[in-house]
């Protein structure tokens, strides 16, 4: 179903909703009050008959009131049917001898009577001599009451009708701005990322045209980091793989003594194409877009335990300082060893030789906080390149992804990764909020 469909029956209903809710109200309204007029018609005429027959000779009433009847419209096919009858109970006259029924034992006031044919509203009013009874039929009435309701309902049915109409083309106009969006999305380029621009949209449309082209503009920031990922990524693997192929060409032309120089030097390049391969792994899992799930509780110290007995890590120069007050569930375990192992080797290959590092971790109720300090210092034009991809300072080796997955597991869990030089030193500081 279309949105303009959808949006035309949803309003229809609410106007059709408070019609039928009015006209039910008009409806009972309309017959009460016709049932009312009719009722003191029919009083009004007995009285005034009455009024009428009292000024007439007792003598002269069998002549008179025939005619007084037959001018006041009381039983012709349509009128009033009367019925006047002495108090003993005779019935002097009658309008409608052969459909009226006769009944001499009403009671002053309404009434209803049935007769073969139809129904009949009654009013019978006492005189000092004559019962004077005013009827008119049911079907009458209803069909008074039906033709009413023609002519009051009617009108309002097609003017709403004609606002249906009308509703469809506002309906189809208002949602125009929409339809232009879509050909302007329809219409680019499978390439095409810029932002989308209309010619004065409305105040309604305009949020979701902001979030469309920050949709575009996320997409196209994140196909130039793929990009340059890629191209980044080949050309450190190139490098390596060559490395390891020209080693192992030489091994094969060389002596016994060239040939182990060489595959240490093919073992060097595979372990190097190695680690390249493992951060580019580490990154990719950090960076996707599946949810993150619970985790089994682990402590600092369980981390450190773990982590200490690899060879890289057994270097003297590293001071370990944990504080922790209770377990952590909110990240694993080897993301934060990652984080820890990352920090330490980049402490390791800029600080200056033969000075100490210092590694603080600390777990509390707000969450985790890692801080490295090596002595040493950093460019400040160099520090907002730290993160970024395959970078790295001067001739140092690496792969230059260190820094990147530690940057990447910080905004994924929206944390913060600060560099900062302090002289004499140059401080680290990672932090996860709970």
């Amino acid at each position: 179903m279309s949105l303009r469909l959808r949006l035309t029956i949803l309003i229809a209903a609410v106007f059709l909703g408070f019609w039928l809710i009015s006209s039910i109200w008009l409806i009972t309204g309309l017959r009460s009050e016709l049932e009312i007029a009719l009722d003191q018609r029919l009083q009004s005429t007995a009285t005034m008959l009455s009024n009428i027959i009292a000024t007439v000779p007792q003598d002269a009433l069998g002549e008179t009131i025939p005619s007084i009847m037959e001018g006041n419209e009381l039983g012709n096919a349509k009128g009033l049917s009367c019925q006047i009858s002495s108090l003993h109970g005779s019935v002097i006259v009658s309008s409608h001898k052969d459909s009226f029924p006769i009944n001499t034992d009403l009671k002053e006031g309404f009434a209803l009577l049935s007769s073969d044919n139809s129904q009949w509203r009654t009013y019978a009013l006492r005189t000092n001599k004559f019962v004077i009874t005013i009827a008119d039929k049911i079907s009458e009435r209803e069909s008074l009451h039906f033709n009413l309701l023609k002519s009051t309902l009617i009108p309002p049915a097609i003017a709403l009708l004609v606002s249906l109409a009308l509703l469809w083309i506002a309906v189809g106009r208002g949602l125009l701005p929409i339809g232009k969006l879509a050909f302007a999305v329809a219409k680019r380029g499978r390439d095409d990322l810029s932002p989308v621009r209309l010619d004065k949209p409305s105040r309604e449309l305009q949020p979701l045209i902001i979030s469309q082209n920050a949709l575009m503009s996320r997409l196209s920031d994140g196909i130039a980091r793929e990009q340059q990922f890629t191209n980044n990524a080949a050309h450190e693997l190139r490098t390596p793989l060559t490395g390891i192929l020209t080693q192992i060409q030489l091994a094969e032309l060389s002596p016994v003594v060239g040939r182990d120089k060489a595959l240490a030097q093919a073992k060097k390049s595979a372990h190097r194409l190695n680690t390249i391969l493992d951060n580019l792994l580490a990154l990719a899992r950090v960076e996707s877009e599946m949810p993150l799930s619970s985790v089994e509780a682990w402590s600092l110290e369980e981390m450190f335990n773990s982590i200490k007995q690899e060879v890289a890590w057994g270097d003297e120069r590293i001071r370990y300082m944990v504080s922790t007050d209770q377990e952590i569930t909110f990240i694993a375990l080897p993301l934060i060893a990652i984080v820890c192992r990352n920090l330490i080797e980049n402490a390791l290959k800029y600080g200056e030789q033969e000075t100490p590092i210092s590694l603080f971790a600390q777990s509390s109720s707000s969450g985790i906080k890692i801080e490295v300090k090596n002595t040493g210092k950093v460019c400040a034009e160099d520090i907002p390149h730290m993160t970024s991809r395959f970078w790295r300072k001067g001739g140092t080796k690496g792969a230059g992804l260190g820094l990147s997955i530690v940057n990447a597991i910080a905004i994924k869990y929206k944390g913060s990764l600060v560099f900062k030089n302090k002289d004499p030193n140059f401080i680290v500081t990672f932090y996860l909020p709970i």
